[in-house]
């Protein structure tokens, strides 16, 4: 009897450990990060796990979603399909019901494909894809799935905001446009050529290519060379990270006068890769969700702030406080962690962001907002901050484009769970 006793207690002892352990993980929802930790892109991976994680900080601060708080967990894919793949197993593998990506369309791509295979096989296991950057159009277009939410504009919404501008430029005359051969760029590409005619009427297209993408180019002057052989007076491109630092550098080192039109220039580690001179050379522009000069005075701004100081870098990229904000006040909605239920309840769900409202369109998930265009100034109200140092220049507001000159039309045939 006495054996039998000690042999229960043991088992009771087990029984109690085993039932706390789910309860521990259970006041914690975690968002599976798969981007590029290391490698030639390293820098832009490591800028949005720390955005996330603080704007999730911010959150968690308040007691979090139904008492829960929001880890964000790195996962690292190298800039590589396979490694995206690898890392998305990882997360199934590991019970994530929700990861997050955006740093390359060609990766947000995979994603998509296997969780569509994986939810629909497994559906008590589903996953929710919060996609914050991967802005290929297809993803909320033919591609649409109610499993995928993208937080910032499309691909085509950016290039009609930037083109709205361009056609507002009295300046803007020859233009040379510069792509990444992916499917991001090859996106790009599209909708400049798709969308100029009603937008900017004043330009003309002088010379449009594709080029090797990410930071593979190390010779930017036969482009430059090219640009100055077309008469190009402005430059448009959807390029990023290396491949536009020294694509602005090598422009600038010429000595060409000439404006550059981007979706990506005021990317922190952008900026502070080409820095002042080459900046204010190209009098380089960006079409984004804000900037930290504007006038707008919403919580947009005081986050900003909070950011600068807890990590010496200038806010940037807004989408990534609307993503976590929305995401939990989402979960509080459907009074559940559930990502079948989190997803109803983001559909349709409004934020206030620096520019007005933006709305997570529950026809093909895709945000809606109006955006802001913006050049390098020598003499800002607020310097441009990046790991604690001052480079000395910020953005100027130079347009404003709104949310009906920005969202375009689906052709997203939703099918719901």
């Amino acid at each position: 009897m006495k054996r039998m006793s000690l042999v229960g207690s043991a088992l009771a002892v087990a029984i109690a450990a085993v039932t706390a352990m789910p309860a521990k993980s259970a006041d914690t929802i975690k968002i599976g990060l798969i981007e590029p930790f290391s490698g030639p892109i390293a820098v832009v991976g490591l800028d949005q796990l720390e955005a996330m994680q603080i704007a999730a900080a911010e959150i968690n601060a308040k007691g979090g979603p139904l008492g829960k708080k929001i880890e964000i967990v790195k996962l690292d894919n190298a800039m590589k399909a396979e490694k995206t793949t690898e890392q998305l197993r990882k997360a199934i593998d590991a019970g994530l019901r929700f990861v997050s990506q955006g740093v390359g369309s060609n990766h947000a791509l995979n994603i998509i494909k296997q969780l569509k295979k994986h939810n629909k096989r497994n559906p008590d296991k589903a996953i929710l894809f919060l996609n914050h950057s991967a802005v290929t159009t297809a993803f909320t277009n033919e591609l649409c799935s109610f499993w995928h939410f993208r937080f910032d504009a499309n691909v085509d919404m950016k290039v009609a905001a930037l083109l709205t501008s361009m056609g507002r430029d009295k300046e803007v005359k020859n233009v040379y446009m510069l792509n990444q051969n992916y499917a991001y760029g090859k996106s790009f590409q599209a909708a400049a050529n798709k969308l100029v005619a009603d937008r900017a009427k004043n330009v003309k297209f002088v010379g449009d290519d594709l080029m090797v993408p990410f930071g593979k180019v190390q010779d930017f002057t036969p482009f430059v060379a090219k640009l100055k052989s077309l008469n190009a007076d402005t430059v448009l491109t959807g390029n990023w990270g290396p491949d536009l630092i020294r694509f602005v550098k090598a422009t600038s080192d010429a000595g060409l006068d000439m404006q550059f039109y981007t979706i990506y220039g005021g990317l922190s580690s952008s900026v502070a890769g080409y820095g002042k001179e080459a900046g204010l050379k190209v009098r380089l522009k960006q079409i984004t969700e804000l900037h930290e000069n504007m006038d707008q005075s919403d919580s947009s701004m005081a986050f900003g702030e909070m950011f600068k100081a807890k990590t010496g870098k200038t806010w940037y990229a807004d989408r990534n406080r609307w993503l976590i904000h929305m995401f939990a006040a989402a979960v509080e909605k459907a009074g559940s962690d559930d990502p079948k239920a989190v997803g109803y309840a983001l559909e349709g769900m409004s934020f206030d962001g620096p520019l007005g409202n933006v709305v997570m369109r529950k026809s093909d998930h895709q945000m809606q907002m109006a955006m802001v265009l913006s050049e390098i100034d020598g003499s800002p109200k607020k310097n441009f901050i990046y790991n604690k140092k001052d480079y000395g220049i910020g953005f100027k507001t130079m347009d404003v484009v709104k949310l009906d000159d920005v969202s375009q039309p689906t052709t997203c045939e939703m099918q719901r769970p």
